[in-house]
């Protein structure tokens, strides 16, 4: 199994965490829909022109033993009743003796379960509107799923998927879709208006948490390591999540237009502005490996050594400089000037600033630290 770069998705045997080989949504029904494949076989064909369908009839239900579509959370059941398989034939993955299209899998409509808790979802899904008054209305899921599309370049893969569930929904008069690897609820009339110039609209969502320790915030992005993309995340202080956002959508489509590499100590990021990145576990689950930002000194709550603004982390604040820790206390930073200059704080670099007006006959009618 291989991806964008050639490259397989593992770590040793063992595939990445938080990578989907099959890839799924759930489209949410106020009434039980009737699935008119043959439709949505001709609503593919304007967007992908080589689909051929198999209506079955099918064996057994399925029992899929994958996380994209173990569903005992939504619908109390893990058994997927086929209504169609699409064999797309402009999408094409090679195994060692052949060549075969990448699948999509339609599932009839199930039932969802009445006590079905959404709070944590709705509280990250930033574009839904209509709260849990509208999400209680929805009484059926069908579930859309990929196959054999994990062997696809990611972008690939996503291009398809969307094709795929964008007709679903036309076809349908679906206006929901519980987007299960990136976490949210898409309204299905915005994803049909935003995804053919927004490749990763409903695929990306980006979260915001409030941690424990007072003013610290962690911005973080989850739906990217599914496809084969680090997800981003930066813990910050004294930053609203307004400030991030734009670098976190900046870091993420970069990404995904750049294959998914980037390089420790690059520089990311968005609005006129660059991060510095390192490879980090996450800070909140899944548990997966993501690109961490870094905005500098004093936002950054992380655990980057290396300031990408010209400040470098002091491993003893107290030591030999002699500068004391009463006015930066715990800071660990020191600002360093282009010849070697360094301050403990940034109140000694005002300071010194200061002293230098001065003696260049400005004003000196200022406090040290209103400078």
């Amino acid at each position: 199994m291989t991806d964008s770069l050639g490259e397989q998705p593992r770590e040793g045997k063992k595939m990445k965490p938080g990578f989907l080989p099959v890839y799924a949504v759930e489209l949410l029904f106020r009434e039980e829909p009737e699935l008119d494949v043959s439709s949505i076989l001709n609503k593919i064909h304007e967007r992908i022109r080589k689909t051929a369908i198999n209506t079955g009839p099918f064996r057994e239900p399925e029992r899929v033993e994958n996380e994209a579509l173990r569903r005992k959370e939504t619908t109390g059941s893990d058994r997927f009743e086929l209504a169609a398989v699409f064999y797309h034939g402009d999408y094409t993955v090679a195994f060692t003796d052949a060549e075969v299209p990448a699948q999509t899998r339609l599932f009839h409509p199930r039932e969802i379960r009445e006590d079905l808790k959404w709070d944590g979802v709705l509280q990250q899904s930033w574009k839904w509107e209509g709260g849990e008054e509208r999400l209680n209305e929805y009484r059926y899921a069908v579930t859309l799923c990929d196959w054999y599309a994990a062997m696809l370049p990611f972008q690939r893969r996503i291009e398809m998927f969307h094709s795929v569930l964008a007709s679903v929904i036309e076809t349908t008069g679906c206006d929901a879709v519980y987007w299960q690897p990136s976490g949210q609820l898409i309204d299905a009339g915005a994803f049909i208006s935003a995804y053919p110039n927004e490749p990763l609209y409903g695929a990306l969502n980006v979260r915001v948490y409030q941690m424990q320790q007072q003013d610290e915030v962690l911005v973080d992005t989850l739906g990217l390591t599914a496809i084969g993309v680090p997800d981003v995340q930066c813990r910050v202080t004294e930053l609203t999540p307004d400030r991030v956002i734009p670098m976190i959508y900046g870091a993420s489509y970069y990404l995904y237009g750049n294959g998914g590499e980037v390089e420790n100590g690059q520089l990311l990021g968005g609005a006129g502005l660059r991060w510095r990145c390192e490879r980090q576990p996450s800070v909140l689950g899944p548990e997966r490996t993501v690109i961490d930002l870094n905005p500098g000194h004093p936002y950054y709550a992380g655990t980057q050594t290396v300031d990408p603004v010209g400040y470098e982390k002091d491993d003893d604040p107290g030591d030999s400089a002699g500068w004391s820790n009463e006015e930066d206390p715990g800071s660990g930073y020191r600002l360093r000037e282009e010849d070697g200059t360094e301050f403990r704080s940034e109140r000694e670099y005002r300071m010194r600033e200061h002293g230098q007006k001065s003696e260049h006959g400005e004003a000196n009618n200022k406090a040290p630290d209103e400078g």
